[in-house]
């Protein structure tokens, strides 16, 4: 039986609403900096960045969020605490969006986050992720933190399947996360490859109707791996990479990890018009209201 949309789960996150209703509000495009080849990293250990670079790739993000009227986080990865901490208080200098504070592991991330929360900027930070590994003495140290936005990530050995994923938040991750007192949780389906692709399509539309929590994937981690569809050329490459971020929006995702920034206007175009077609059949069919009156304008 699917959630009553009144048990579906709402958040606001510093300037986005995200979860609800399917077309209730525009999709979250999160787009990412600062990994492993971003060619505006220049020193992983030292944080420094080419801020040129940088600041050109936000600016054509921002100038298509705001286009489009989507929604947007930036993903901010860092493979070093001193690092990533000095790369979100850049991008949140620089954008006005929430973001991820995103690292390999809880060595990196939670100091990075407490440097966050001494910086006053605990609000839009979003810890990624609680998953199956997070101890219980680091639970504790986000609760000590404050931190009230989490993303779950539901990845496992053992949890390979729709239902085994939901196994995994239902026991394991979203007792975790109350245990740290984290609020507003984002459900990461986990994607591995491409062929697993509609592992996270079920999988999400059964975090809705089960959980009622905000949810997608990140299409991203197996379509830049893809190197087949390269011998077609860079129009068929945008290509696939649209048509794969679509599949997340159509399984009634709240977010999608669509990849570099860079690759904004080959992405957020189609799944902004996934989003408006959502919110119009909402509007139109279900005569339900919508919270984003201007988003269809944009759109249409």
């Amino acid at each position: 039986m699917e959630k009553n949309s009144n048990d579906l789960k709402l958040y606001k996150i510093h300037n986005i609403e995200i979860g609800g209703d399917i077309g209730q509000n525009p999709i979250v495009a999160v787009g990412t900096v600062f990994y492993s080849k971003h060619k505006a990293l220049l020193d992983e250990k030292k944080g420094i960045i080419d801020k040129k670079l940088i600041e050109n790739e936000l600016n054509d993000f921002i100038s298509i969020i705001e286009n489009t009227g989507v929604q947007a986080i930036i993903d901010i990865v860092g493979s070093h605490p001193e690092a990533l901490l000095k790369e979100c208080v850049y991008i949140a200098d620089m954008v006005d969006f929430p973001f991820l504070v995103d690292g390999l592991n809880d060595d990196i991330r939670i100091p990075a986050i407490k440097g966050l929360k001494d910086a006053g900027l605990l609000e839009r930070s979003i810890l990624n992720s609680i998953d199956e590994n997070t101890s219980e003495e680091n639970l504790l140290k986000l609760k000590d933190i404050g931190v009230k936005n989490a993303v779950l990530l539901a990845f496992g050995n053992k949890y390979i399947f729709p239902e085994q994923k939901i196994s995994l938040l239902k026991e394991i991750l979203i007792p975790k996360a109350k245990k740290a007192e984290i609020e507003n949780l984002l459900i990461d389906t986990a994607v591995l490859d491409l062929p697993s692709m509609n592992i996270n399509f079920q999988t999400a539309k059964l975090v809705k109707s089960e959980l009622g929590l905000p949810v997608g994937y990140a299409p991203s981690n197996a379509i830049f791996g893809w190197e087949k569809i390269k011998q077609y050329g860079n129009d068929s490459r945008c290509g696939a990479i649209a048509s794969i971020m679509v599949n997340c929006v159509s399984a009634g995702c709240d977010f999608v990890l669509f990849g570099p920034i860079k690759f904004a206007k080959c992405v957020i175009p189609s799944i902004a018009l996934i989003s408006g077609m959502n919110s119009y059949y909402r509007k139109r069919v279900l005569r339900k209201e919508l919270f984003n009156k201007d988003f269809l304008k944009k759109i249409f």
